[in-house]
């Protein structure tokens, strides 16, 4: 790697290290009584950070360290929250940064080694099928939507692994740039989203709908295609407002929230307060008052970092979650295969759609769906399989910069 770039990505772990000792310092002062526990979490996170940032290095010079550095970077925000919020929380989701990297390093091996033995589509799309059946039949409910399984304590959510199994399946089926067979790939495709939508986890139902059509326009070039998966995906969203009372209190409450605000609109009108308290420079950390807005630490988390980081805190994580969806494409860019290029798309469009998505339910641009911030958002699912996408992503990386090599030599 060009030393001018590894002395950039140097300075950016220190800035992430700087800012994480210095932010559970605060905390660490802010709590009554005064605890060590935010400043020995911050040493076990930054001990994390760096071994998986050389050992990822070491194994392989060449990997994307952007794409886990600014992984890193957003997972410290949310941790600051969540030690702000919930000290439980908190040592939870520290635990789960750590099985996360571990992920992260196991998919960029088998990906960068393995990517080659390309599976029948079907397999992937009989896991993803398998994965989104198994809430509806032994889940839980919570939040509204019967998708997570709990055993012992814990609790998974099978989507979650279900989005890497779903775009395997995409990428297979379309890796020729066609369709070969229309009506099946429609009715596989529907099946998927419909189980969603039985289990009412809507946002992941308009996820997987959104992220197949995008990977078939690439693959296709079909605007016909495209224009007829909107137009139904605008009918299917009408119906779901008359058949799923959770949906139409969720867009009631987006059209006008100021009309219950004790009831259905509570949510989002907490969130926008807290919002316009941050001002530009926000509260200050620990000064605000998250305790107010529901599910902060899942849905909401956003609002809380933007009301006590301020407006320009809150578009300084935006510019991070940007520069990543920029990496993906410019991995998708850079691999010649069709079917790895496919397979980095859908990734990279999933994870652009789901932080839009969250976002833009909390600020009232869009209804609230219910899915959660990548990195930054409590969750163990979520925690992992987002390092998991990562590290495919990174795998995807080091196979495009072998093949220009190659090519080089050749």
């Amino acid at each position: 790697m060009d030393s001018k770039v590894e002395a950039t990505y140097n300075r950016a772990l220190s800035a992430m290290a700087l800012t994480g000792l210095i932010s559970f310092l605060l905390l660490t002062i802010f709590r009554k009584p005064v605890t060590l526990v935010p400043f020995y979490g911050a040493v076990i996170f930054l001990s994390i950070v760096f071994i998986g940032y050389f050992f990822t290095g070491w194994i392989f010079p060449s990997s994307d360290k952007f794409l886990f550095i600014l992984a890193g970077f957003l997972t410290e925000l949310g941790l600051i929250m969540l030690c702000r919020i919930n000290m439980e929380l908190f040592k939870r989701q520290v635990a789960f940064f750590a099985l996360g990297v571990g992920f992260f390093i196991l998919s960029s091996i088998l990906t960068r080694y393995f990517i080659s033995l390309e599976l029948k589509p079907v397999y992937f799309w009989g896991a993803t099928v398998a994965l989104l059946l198994l809430p509806l039949l032994f889940g839980v409910e919570k939040g509204g939507a019967k998708n997570w399984l709990a055993f012992s304590g814990f609790t998974f959510q099978p989507s979650e692994l279900a989005k890497i199994t779903f775009v395997f399946y995409l990428a297979g089926v379309l890796k020729q740039n066609k369709i070969n067979n229309f009506p099946r790939l429609a009715a596989e495709i529907l099946a998927a989203v419909g189980l969603l939508a039985i289990s009412k986890d809507l946002g992941g139902a308009m996820l997987f709908y959104i992220t197949a059509l995008a990977v078939i326009f690439t693959a296709t070039s079909r605007l016909d295609l495209t224009a007829a998966g909107l137009s139904a995906a605008g009918i299917l969203g009408v119906l779901s407002y008359f058949l799923f009372d959770h949906v139409r209190v969720r867009i009631e409450a987006w059209l006008n929230p100021w009309q219950d605000v004790p009831g259905r609109g509570y949510q989002i009108v907490q969130s926008l307060f807290a919002i316009a308290e941050g001002g530009y420079f926000g509260t200050g950390l620990g000064l605000g008052r998250p305790d107010f807005i529901p599910a902060v630490a899942t849905d909401f988390i956003f609002s809380a970092f933007a009301e006590e980081f301020g407006f320009l805190g809150a578009a300084a994580v935006i510019l991070m979650y940007f520069l990543m969806v920029y990496r993906g494409i410019k991995i998708a860019l850079r691999l010649e295969d069709s079917y790895p290029a496919l397979i980095a798309l859908g990734y990279t469009v999933m994870f652009g759609m789901q932080i839009f998505t969250i976002i833009g339910g909390v600020i009232k641009l869009i209804p609230v769906t219910g899915v959660t911030l990548p990195f930054m958002s409590y969750g163990g699912s979520s925690m992992v399989m987002s390092f998991t996408s990562l590290g495919i992503l990174n795998g995807l990386w080091l196979q495009a910069r072998e093949g220009e090599t190659d090519g080089e030599a050749a």
